[in-house]
């Protein structure tokens, strides 16, 4: 019985060619992370604190919205490619070429 490789996340993300998509939610993952790290580190005075969050808050979701934006147009584009790749291989299926038969022995026509 043969063996099937065990592959790491990473692996099966770049087998399906999506490792460009982890990536970006690695990044985003990271923001995220950093921005739990900054509402631990706020000052114990509340008024302090909202002021110091609203700045965090303002440079953190600069970040996350244009990971965001970058998401979306990457999944699209993936959605645009795989329906182009669907297509065509439908359209190649629907008109799968004949091999020549040319009577003369020497193919001229697909040249």
């Amino acid at each position: 019985m043969a063996t099937i490789p065990e592959l790491n996340s990473e692996d099966l993300w770049r087998r399906v060619g999506l490792d460009e998509l982890r990536q970006a939610l690695v990044r985003t993952r990271g923001l995220m992370e950093q921005f739990e790290q900054a509402l631990r580190m706020l000052p114990p005075c509340n008024a302090c604190a909202r002021v110091a969050l609203l700045e965090r808050i303002d440079a953190a979701g600069q970040g996350l919205s244009g990971e965001i934006i970058g998401l979306s147009v990457l999944a699209s584009t993936l959605k645009q490619a795989v329906a182009a790749a669907e297509h065509t291989q439908a359209e190649l299926g629907a008109n799968t070429p004949e091999p020549c038969r040319c009577s003369s022995g020497q193919c001229t026509c697909h040249e």
